[in-house]
């Protein structure tokens, strides 16, 4: 009979699993990498570590659904297979179904080889994809009214960039490839998926394969076909949701949740796609997932109790609270507050 656990402790786990305690410096959230959209990775730290973190220890490049991600150098030269699609139709449904694409691993990589084939020095985006576009199916280009031409389809240009073997460089201000030391062949099949997968349920567990899917940008019947075996089941509420084995333990009996942080938009505790179970409320979860003018959210032991927001003022970071009912501990969110004030280069805070 699977073991019955409440949202409560879903969240305690939860927040133990993302290691908010700030007792390691090894994090486990880089087992899926950090997203670094509209400077969230370095908020995402703060949080984490006690110290103020060093960007430069990781390296930066598109990954999971074509977004920007730090993930652990040592990593990356396995990452392009665990990410490469489970089957074709995968591969059609992660780029977004392009029109007349039928062979979708096969598109995938012809896109990755002619990168791979171009970037051969530092490189921007703009010059690799006018580079790349005449060297690829025509049925992945589309017509950009922007640069008035036809060029490769973005979200299968930032699917190819990690196949290719390229990263970010990060001295640049804007976007710019470089190829990564010892890169590897694009790969010709998936390797070491379930690693990512167990990843996501040690860190959002317990889920099943319809979340899991959501976060990798693919389906729920692609992930059933891989689904582990020997995972332990639970009920949440009432709901069937799966963890690894050797997390179980953790789960049924996780410490306190005693922390209070300042997540940024786009933090890893936010990409868990139960969305219901961390925001119940569905107004509430439109100001936390906001589509425009994202905000980052305050976390009192474990719960999302609100949105803030920032500007800066001089070497000030103004830090706008919006709870949705009881204002969070005002010592420990001032104390939050000065470090996303310290990541941004700032002297101090103010919070409103």
């Amino acid at each position: 009979m699977a073991d019955h656990v409440d949202r409560a402790r879903v969240l305690a786990y939860r927040v133990a699993a993302h290691q908010f305690d700030r007792a390691s410096e090894d994090l486990d959230v880089f087992d899926l990498g950090v997203q670094d959209s509209e400077r969230s990775a370095a908020a995402a730290l703060a949080a984490r570590l006690a110290t103020d973190p060093d960007l430069t220890a990781y390296s930066a490049t598109w990954t999971v659904r074509g977004a920007p991600h730090l993930h652990r150098p040592a990593d990356l030269p396995t990452l392009a297979a665990r990410v490469w699609p489970l089957s074709d139709a995968d591969a059609v449904t992660r780029m977004s179904r392009p029109r007349g694409v039928v062979e979708g691993r096969a598109a995938l990589a012809s896109v990755a080889s002619a990168l791979r084939k171009v970037v051969t020095s530092p490189m921007t985006k703009g010059e690799a994809s006018g580079l790349v576009t005449p060297l690829i199916p025509e049925e992945l280009t589309a017509w950009c009214r922007g640069c008035d031409t036809a060029h490769v389809q973005d979200l299968i240009f930032r699917l190819a960039v990690l196949p290719a073997g390229l990263v970010f460089d990060v001295s640049q201000k804007t976007v710019t490839f470089k190829a990564m030391p010892k890169r590897r062949a694009v790969p010709k099949e998936t390797k070491g998926f379930t690693d990512l997968l167990l990843a996501y349920l040690r860190l959002h567990g317990p889920a099943g394969p319809s979340e899991v899917a959501s976060y990798f940008g693919t389906t729920a019947t692609e992930i059933k076909k891989v689904w582990p075996d020997d995972l332990a089941e639970v009920s949440v509420d009432g709901r069937k949701a799966w963890i690894p084995p050797n997390r179980l333990k953790s789960l049924l009996s996780p410490p306190d949740p005693d922390v209070v942080r300042l997540l940024p938009p786009l933090d890893p505790y936010l990409q868990a796609r139960d969305r219901d179970l961390l925001v119940p409320d569905k107004a509430s979860q439109k100001e936390v997932w906001r589509i425009l003018g994202r905000r980052g959210a305050i976390m009192v032991d474990g719960e999302i109790t609100g949105t803030w927001q920032v500007k800066a003022s001089g070497k000030r970071l103004d830090v706008t609270l919006n709870p949705f009912g009881e204002p969070p501990p005002s010592k420990a969110v001032e104390e939050e507050a000065q470090r996303l004030a310290a990541v941004r280069g700032l002297e101090s805070a103010r919070v409103r």
